[in-house]
Protein backbone atom coordinates (compact mmCIF):
# COMPACT_ATOMS: atom_id res chain seq x y z
CA UNK A 1 0.00 0.00 0.00
CA UNK A 2 2.70 2.44 0.94
CA UNK A 3 4.43 1.65 -2.48
CA UNK A 4 1.32 2.32 -4.47
CA UNK A 5 0.72 5.80 -2.48
CA UNK A 6 4.38 6.95 -3.17
CA UNK A 7 4.02 6.22 -6.81
CA UNK A 8 0.69 7.91 -7.02
CA UNK A 9 2.38 11.03 -5.29
CA UNK A 10 5.36 10.55 -7.72
CA UNK A 11 2.89 10.61 -10.71
CA UNK A 12 1.37 13.57 -9.22
CA UNK A 13 4.41 15.66 -9.45
CA UNK A 14 5.44 14.67 -13.02
CA UNK A 15 1.88 15.53 -13.77
CA UNK A 16 2.38 19.09 -12.22
CA UNK A 17 5.86 19.21 -13.65
CA UNK A 18 4.55 18.95 -16.91
CA UNK A 19 1.58 21.21 -16.44
CA UNK A 20 4.64 24.24 -15.92
CA UNK A 21 4.61 24.47 -19.78
CA UNK A 22 0.91 23.65 -20.76
CA UNK A 23 -1.00 27.08 -21.67
CA UNK A 24 -2.40 28.77 -18.71
CA UNK A 25 -6.16 28.05 -19.37
CA UNK A 26 -5.33 24.22 -19.82
CA UNK A 27 -3.18 24.65 -16.60
CA UNK A 28 -6.57 25.29 -14.85
CA UNK A 29 -8.52 22.35 -15.95
CA UNK A 30 -5.88 20.33 -15.13
CA UNK A 31 -5.49 21.51 -11.53
CA UNK A 32 -9.17 20.66 -11.43
CA UNK A 33 -8.64 17.66 -12.66
CA UNK A 34 -6.07 16.63 -11.05
CA UNK A 35 -8.00 17.38 -7.49
CA UNK A 36 -10.82 15.97 -8.73
CA UNK A 37 -9.17 12.39 -9.71
CA UNK A 38 -6.65 12.38 -7.23
CA UNK A 39 -7.27 9.36 -4.35
CA UNK A 40 -8.71 11.29 -1.50
CA UNK A 41 -6.76 9.14 1.14
CA UNK A 42 -3.23 10.76 -0.87
CA UNK A 43 -4.83 14.11 -0.91
CA UNK A 44 -5.78 14.38 2.62
CA UNK A 45 -1.89 14.08 3.54
CA UNK A 46 -2.01 17.63 2.24
CA UNK A 47 -5.46 18.64 2.55
CA UNK A 48 -8.88 17.02 4.91
CA UNK A 49 -11.74 16.66 2.72
CA UNK A 50 -13.51 20.04 3.74
CA UNK A 51 -10.55 21.62 2.30
CA UNK A 52 -10.45 19.84 -0.55
CA UNK A 53 -14.38 20.37 -1.90
CA UNK A 54 -13.69 23.82 -0.81
CA UNK A 55 -10.45 24.15 -2.99
CA UNK A 56 -12.84 22.05 -6.32
CA UNK A 57 -15.70 24.53 -5.38
CA UNK A 58 -13.39 27.42 -6.08
CA UNK A 59 -11.64 26.25 -9.17
CA UNK A 60 -15.38 25.58 -10.76
CA UNK A 61 -15.77 29.01 -10.62
CA UNK A 62 -13.05 29.80 -13.22
CA UNK A 63 -14.91 27.47 -15.46
CA UNK A 64 -18.78 29.58 -15.01
CA UNK A 65 -19.49 32.35 -17.12
CA UNK A 66 -22.28 34.63 -15.35
CA UNK A 67 -24.94 36.54 -17.32
CA UNK A 68 -24.90 40.83 -16.46
CA UNK A 69 -27.25 42.14 -14.06
CA UNK A 70 -27.21 44.41 -11.29
CA UNK A 71 -27.26 42.58 -8.22
CA UNK A 72 -23.46 40.93 -8.97
CA UNK A 73 -20.39 43.02 -8.34
CA UNK A 74 -17.93 42.47 -11.69
CA UNK A 75 -15.02 43.76 -9.92
CA UNK A 76 -14.85 40.26 -7.41
CA UNK A 77 -16.19 36.64 -7.40
CA UNK A 78 -18.43 36.36 -4.30
CA UNK A 79 -19.20 32.86 -2.73
CA UNK A 80 -21.49 32.53 -0.29
CA UNK A 81 -22.80 30.62 2.31
CA UNK A 82 -25.75 30.47 4.66
CA UNK A 83 -24.74 28.03 7.55
CA UNK A 84 -20.92 27.26 9.20
CA UNK A 85 -19.73 24.16 8.77
CA UNK A 86 -16.44 22.39 7.26
CA UNK A 87 -16.68 23.02 3.87
CA UNK A 88 -18.14 26.73 4.51
CA UNK A 89 -15.11 27.40 7.21
CA UNK A 90 -12.26 26.13 4.45
CA UNK A 91 -14.17 28.30 1.85
CA UNK A 92 -13.10 31.10 3.89
CA UNK A 93 -9.92 30.35 3.92
CA UNK A 94 -9.79 30.83 0.71
CA UNK A 95 -11.06 34.58 0.83
CA UNK A 96 -8.72 36.81 -1.46
CA UNK A 97 -7.25 34.06 -3.55
CA UNK A 98 -7.60 35.48 -7.48
CA UNK A 99 -9.77 33.48 -9.70
CA UNK A 100 -10.11 34.73 -13.45
CA UNK A 101 -8.13 37.77 -11.97
CA UNK A 102 -10.81 38.98 -9.45
CA UNK A 103 -9.98 38.09 -5.76
CA UNK A 104 -12.95 36.08 -4.01
CA UNK A 105 -15.13 37.57 -1.42
CA UNK A 106 -16.32 34.56 0.76
CA UNK A 107 -19.70 35.99 3.06
CA UNK A 108 -22.48 34.60 5.21
CA UNK A 109 -25.99 35.52 3.76
CA UNK A 110 -29.13 34.76 5.44
CA UNK A 111 -32.08 34.05 2.57
CA UNK A 112 -33.16 37.69 1.74
CA UNK A 113 -29.08 38.84 1.16
CA UNK A 114 -28.11 36.23 -1.58
CA UNK A 115 -28.92 38.71 -4.45
CA UNK A 116 -24.96 39.70 -4.68
CA UNK A 117 -23.76 35.89 -4.37
CA UNK A 118 -22.00 34.16 -7.74
CA UNK A 119 -22.44 30.88 -6.21
CA UNK A 120 -24.09 29.60 -3.25
CA UNK A 121 -22.72 26.68 -0.90
CA UNK A 122 -25.43 24.67 0.59
CA UNK A 123 -24.19 22.34 3.53
CA UNK A 124 -26.75 19.27 5.24
CA UNK A 125 -28.42 22.09 7.57
CA UNK A 126 -29.73 23.51 4.38
CA UNK A 127 -32.06 20.94 3.39
CA UNK A 128 -35.38 22.41 4.74
CA UNK A 129 -35.02 25.74 2.86
CA UNK A 130 -34.24 24.23 -0.47
CA UNK A 131 -37.60 24.36 -2.19
CA UNK A 132 -37.32 28.34 -0.59
CA UNK A 133 -34.17 28.94 -2.00
CA UNK A 134 -33.54 27.08 -5.50
CA UNK A 135 -36.08 28.76 -7.30
CA UNK A 136 -34.67 31.97 -6.44
CA UNK A 137 -30.95 31.21 -6.97
CA UNK A 138 -32.04 29.96 -10.28
CA UNK A 139 -34.58 33.17 -11.19
CA UNK A 140 -30.76 35.42 -10.01
CA UNK A 141 -28.28 33.41 -11.95
CA UNK A 142 -26.56 32.18 -8.66
CA UNK A 143 -24.74 28.92 -9.18
CA UNK A 144 -26.12 26.36 -6.38
CA UNK A 145 -23.29 24.25 -4.73
CA UNK A 146 -23.62 21.33 -2.27
CA UNK A 147 -22.11 18.16 -1.05
CA UNK A 148 -25.32 16.77 0.31
CA UNK A 149 -26.94 13.38 -1.08
CA UNK A 150 -30.42 13.93 -2.62
CA UNK A 151 -29.63 17.77 -3.26
CA UNK A 152 -29.14 17.35 -7.36
CA UNK A 153 -32.49 16.13 -7.70
CA UNK A 154 -34.00 18.84 -5.90
CA UNK A 155 -32.55 21.50 -8.33
CA UNK A 156 -29.10 22.19 -7.02
CA UNK A 157 -26.71 22.43 -9.99
CA UNK A 158 -23.85 20.87 -8.61
CA UNK A 159 -23.50 18.85 -5.78
CA UNK A 160 -19.91 17.18 -5.12
CA UNK A 161 -19.66 13.73 -3.34
CA UNK A 162 -16.90 11.00 -2.37
CA UNK A 163 -16.41 8.00 -4.33
CA UNK A 164 -14.42 5.45 -3.77
CA UNK A 165 -11.54 7.78 -2.30
CA UNK A 166 -12.15 10.42 -4.56
CA UNK A 167 -13.99 13.49 -4.79
CA UNK A 168 -16.36 13.79 -7.67
CA UNK A 169 -19.12 15.51 -8.76
CA UNK A 170 -22.47 15.61 -10.38
CA UNK A 171 -24.07 18.50 -12.53
CA UNK A 172 -27.77 19.35 -13.00
CA UNK A 173 -27.25 21.04 -16.55
CA UNK A 174 -30.80 22.20 -16.62
CA UNK A 175 -30.62 24.09 -13.53
CA UNK A 176 -27.52 25.44 -14.87
CA UNK A 177 -29.24 26.59 -17.62
CA UNK A 178 -32.41 27.87 -16.27
CA UNK A 179 -30.04 30.43 -14.29
CA UNK A 180 -28.65 31.05 -17.74
CA UNK A 181 -25.59 30.02 -16.35
CA UNK A 182 -22.70 28.64 -18.70
CA UNK A 183 -20.44 25.75 -17.77
CA UNK A 184 -17.09 25.04 -19.84
CA UNK A 185 -17.11 21.64 -21.17
CA UNK A 186 -14.50 20.95 -20.16
CA UNK A 187 -15.95 20.91 -16.89
CA UNK A 188 -19.10 18.61 -17.78
CA UNK A 189 -16.49 16.00 -19.43
CA UNK A 190 -15.19 15.38 -15.64
CA UNK A 191 -18.64 15.06 -14.19
CA UNK A 192 -19.38 11.47 -12.88
CA UNK A 193 -23.00 12.52 -13.62
CA UNK A 194 -24.61 15.02 -16.10
CA UNK A 195 -28.44 15.69 -15.96
CA UNK A 196 -29.76 17.17 -19.44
Amino acid sequence: MGGSSDCAGHCLCEVLHMLMSASRSWRKFCALALLVMAPLALAQRQAPEPELKAAILANMLLFVDWPTHGGQATDRLTVCYLDAGPVATALEQLGGKLLKGKPLQVVRVDTETMGACHALYLSPFDSASLPRIVPNLQASGILSVSDSPGYLERGVMLNLDVDRGRIVFDIDLRSIRQAKLTMSSKVLRLARQVLE
